[in-house]
């Protein structure tokens, strides 16, 4: 489910997701990706219930300043590409936050930032604010409080509330950065609350929202999980991978990588290090076209990693697109 409060034409990205090649004629892949989602950190001050942190070995780090240059004069070199923060950490203890910031916006690159919120200070937003941020979007889970707190765990829906407030005030009629809510559900966690009040409520502060499908599948060997199994939202057939043909991941240690859903950054979802491969060239590899056929153009998720796990599919981004 996705709401809009102007419409979907507000949104910074509207003109990439009704480009050709965005969830259609994807195939062959274009030059350059869509998107490269950037881990600017993987520390995280939450222990959210669905997330694949919870089990992950990896040590935890920032991205080097001189990596997010090689990054940045890479992908200015393609003015149509978009750069996301996010990935397995909170984009907003990324201790040079600003300077990154001002950096991306500086090279006259389309930037979101994915957030859960609760480091968001005035003076962030004056950053955002400064610099021309396109879209800054609060992640949650649940449709109310309480299945927010469930959810996220060593977290506060008063707080992420009044941070929401402060944004939408902070930011007035400037228009910038949108502003924007996702969350997730549980089956159950639906039937409990009504989504479109949610929306509605949401809609007082932020410019959309979306409702999406929680997905514990990557996490489902884990006790504290799996009493909850069966409350996960179903109905999600298995489709073709439409991720390999819009996006590449970058971890905080310059690691490429053509899946965002590997919490360890396993050798065999890499392509590849930034400083020695460039972008272009990891996104045009041959291992990358391999994972292509593998699950872009076929069925074979239960042969590749964390795919077996995944239902990225065309409906879910159907989902992301219904709208009114």
């Amino acid at each position: 489910m996705l709401r809009y409060r102007r419409g979907p034409e507000s949104d910074p990205f509207y003109r990439l997701y009704k480009s050709p090649g965005w969830l259609t004629d994807y195939d062959p892949p274009r030059d350059f990706p869509f998107w490269l989602n950037l881990e600017l950190s993987n520390r995280c001050q939450l222990d959210c219930f669905f997330c694949s942190r919870q089990k992950s070995l990896r040590p935890l780090g920032d991205m080097d300043p001189h990596l997010l240059s090689l990054i940045v004069q890479e992908a200015a070199l393609y003015p149509e590409c978009g750069l996301r923060l996010t990935g397995w950490g909170e984009p907003l203890l990324y201790p040079r936050l600003a300077e990154a910031v001002r950096l991306i916006k500086g090279a006259g690159l389309p930037l979101k930032i994915y957030t859960n919120g609760l480091a968001l200070t005035p003076e962030l937003m004056d950053v955002f604010l400064e610099c021309g941020l396109d879209d800054l979007q609060f992640s949650l889970q649940g449709l109310t409080p309480e299945q927010y707190e469930f959810n996220r765990r060593r977290s506060s829906y008063a707080r992420l509330r009044a941070n929401l407030e402060m944004a939408a005030r902070r930011r007035g009629r400037a228009g910038r950065p949108f502003l924007s809510v996702l969350t997730s559900v549980l089956a159950d966690e639906a039937r409990a609350a009504d989504p479109e009040a949610f929306a509605a409520d949401m809609l007082s502060m932020v410019d959309k929202v979306a409702v999406d499908l929680t997905n514990l599948n990557f996490v489902a060997e884990l006790e504290r999980v799996k009493p909850y199994l069966d409350r996960q939202s179903g109905g999600l057939s298995r489709g073709r991978c439409v991720d390999v043909f819009l996006a590449l991941e970058i971890k905080y240690d310059g690691l490429i990588q053509f899946c965002g859903q590997d919490a360890d950054s396993r050798p065999e979802h890499s392509l590849g290090r930034v400083g020695e491969i460039s972008l272009h060239q990891a996104w045009h590899s041959p291992k990358m076209n391999r994972q292509r056929d593998l699950v872009g153009r076929a069925l074979g998720h239960e042969s590749s990693g964390v795919c077996r796990h995944c239902y990225h599919n065309t409906s879910k981004y159907d989902l992301f697109k219904e709208s009114k």
